[in-house]
């Protein structure tokens, strides 16, 4: 991974270039030595990134802290579907800023404006929801099942709010409970622990990734995601 550093406007824009995995810690470094220089409006460049993995995340929620703790602001922009996908899946779009374009993100600095998620085309469709969920680490002989609330799934994966949480990297045999009565068995990767001073509503938490799902239980889900998407829509 390379980072440039660079200004427009007043705002210090770091253009990042490749992965953004356990290897990137001269993000933190790079917003770090920007707070110690009173430069506190920092914009993520995200338009030569192609990857981002859950250690990448835990680095960008580290440099984002950084940043709030020195009350500046911290935006995203240029962010691929795929990596905006994952901010979703761990309930970190809540929480980032991220605009279409550099253009945009930088006016905002000056004149707030919403999060910008008009060109957003998702891959899977996300819903909201409040679901019961089983977990347990996968393979084990022991088969220890914890307790958990679904607020937010996809066909891609999904968050479960529990008071006990498994660690990052684990496999993990899941249950799920959506609301129809019938009870989904699926696998995944914990690929992010809620942060308690970023997601406090959501810790603590987990972001799983579905791993080795069959297809027609990855479109059971997806069926289920549209039929309350269009429920929805039709009661608004």
């Amino acid at each position: 991974m390379d980072i440039r550093i660079r200004e427009s406007n007043n705002i210090s824009i770091i253009d990042i270039d490749g992965q953004i995995d356990i290897n990137a810690a001269e993000i933190i470094e790079a917003v770090g030595w920007l707070m110690k220089n009173k430069k506190k409006d920092i914009l993520l460049n995200f338009d030569k990134v192609n990857m981002v993995d859950y250690s990448g995340i835990s680095i960008l929620a580290i440099a984002y802290k950084n940043v709030v703790n020195h009350k500046g602001k911290m935006k995203f922009c240029n962010v691929p579907l795929h990596v905006e996908e994952l901010f979703k899946l761990v309930r970190l779009d809540n929480i980032f800023e991220i605009y279409r374009d550099e253009e945009s993100a930088v006016n905002t600095f000056y004149h707030e404006s919403p999060v910008d998620n008009t060109t957003l085309r998702r891959r899977f469709k996300r819903l909201d929801i409040q679901a019961e969920a089983e977990f347990c680490t996968w393979g084990d002989p022991n088969k220890v099942w914890h307790q958990g609330r679904i607020l937010n799934i996809s066909g891609e994966g999904l968050f479960i709010h529990a008071k006990s949480v498994l660690p990052l990297g684990t496999k993990v045999a899941l249950r799920l409970n959506l609301l129809s009565g019938e009870i989904i068995d699926a696998e995944g990767i914990i690929i992010w622990l809620a942060d308690k001073s970023l997601q406090i509503q959501s810790y603590p938490g987990m972001g799983i990734y579905f791993k080795d799902m069959a297809k027609k239980v990855q479109d059971k889900i997806v069926v289920f995601i549209n039929r309350h998407i269009t429920s929805r829509s039709t009661n608004d």
